[in-house]
C-alpha cells in the first residue's frame, strides 16, 4: 500500500477495513504526490463533455431528455437530482472559490486531485461540493436512452484481464454499490497503473484522490433512486445497467 499524508478519521479508516472484506477500496481524502501526477493528466473535458473544466461552473445541460432513461430513473428523479442537487453543487463550488482567484485558475481535476493543498477555509466546501459537481457531470454521461448490454473493445478486454469476466465485474461493481453504507458511490476506476478495479467512496469523494480515473460510476445516494425504488437500492442498481453507455465508458478508459 503506497504512503498517504493524512491520517485518517475513524469513519475513514472503517470504511477503508469493510472495503477489504468486500475486495473493494473506499477512497480515503487525500492523496500522495504521485497519486496527484496521475490524476492530473485525467481530461476532464472527454470525461464530461459540455461541462466546465474551470471557474466559474456551469452546471452542464443533460445530453437527453429527462424521461430519457426510463429503464431505470423516473423522470422526476432525474429532474430533481440535475436542476436542484447538481445545480446545488455547481452555485456552492463557485462560492467557495469566489475570493480565491489563484485557486479559480485551478482545474476541476487539479483541485480534487490534491485537496491537501486547498486552502483550509475552503477545502471541506471543495471537497463536497467540487466532487458533487465532477461526479455529476460524469455521471449524465455514464447513461443513455440507448444503453445497455456489454462492453466492447479495449474497455471489455481490460475488463476480463483485471475482474476475470464481465459477469464477474457486474457482481463486484453490484455489491460495491449495495453495501456501501449511507450516502456515496461505486466505481470502476483504471488505477496509476493501468489496472481496473471496483472501489467505493463516501459521500461525494472522487476517485481522483487516490490517483484513479473514473470509468463508471453510479450514485447511490437516496435522492437518485429513492421516489421510485424507495429502500429497493439492490432493483435501481439492477435496472442501472439497462442505461449505462458503454461508449462514453470506454472513452473514459481511453481518455
Amino acid at each position: 500500500m503506497k504512503e498517504k499524508l493524512f491520517l485518517p478519521t475513524r469513519r475513514e479508516a472503517l470504511g477503508t477495513m469493510i472495503g477489504a472484506g468486500l475486495g473493494v477500496w473506499l477512497a480515503p481524502f487525500g492523496a500522495a504526490p504521485a497519486q496527484t501526477m496521475a490524476s492530473s493528466k485525467i481530461h476532464f473535458d472527454k470525461l464530461a463533455p459540455g461541462a466546465s473544466s474551470a471557474y466559474p461552473f456551469a452546471l452542464p445541460d443533460l445530453p437527453y431528455a429527462f424521461n430519457a432513461l426510463a429503464a431505470a430513473i423516473d423522470e422526476q428523479t432525474m429532474q430533481i437530482h440535475h436542476d436542484r442537487h447538481h445545480k446545488a453543487y455547481t452555485d456552492n463550488l463557485n462560492n467557495a472559490l469566489k475570493d480565491h482567484p489563484e485557486w479559480q485558475k485551478k482545474s476541476i481535476v487539479e483541485l480534487l486531485s490534491n485537496l491537501q493543498a486547498v486552502p483550509a477555509e475552503v477545502r471541506t466546501a471543495v471537497r463536497n461540493h467540487g466532487g458533487g459537481y465532477f461526479n455529476h457531470a460524469l455521471f449524465w454521461r455514464m447513461m443513455g436512452p440507448n444503453g445497455g448490454g456489454a462492453p466492447t473493445g479495449d474497455l471489455a478486454a481490460a475488463i476480463n484481464r483485471d475482474l476475470g469476466s464481465f459477469d464477474a465485474c457486474k457482481e463486484k461493481f453490484n455489491k460495491a454499490a449495495s453495501t456501501l453504507f449511507g450516502s456515496g458511490w461505486a466505481w470502476l476506476v483504471r488505477t496509476a497503473e493501468g489496472k481496473l478495479e471496483v472501489v467505493q467512496t463516501p459521500n461525494q469523494d472522487t476517485p481522483l484522490a487516490s490517483g484513479q480515473k473514473p470509468v463508471l460510476g453510479i450514485d447511490v445516494w437516496e435522492h437518485a433512486y429513492y421516489l421510485r425504488y424507495q429502500n429497493k437500492r439492490a432493483d435501481y442498481i439492477a435496472n442501472f445497467w439497462n442505461v449505462i453507455n458503454w461508449e462514453q465508458c470506454a472513452k473514459n478508459f481511453a481518455a
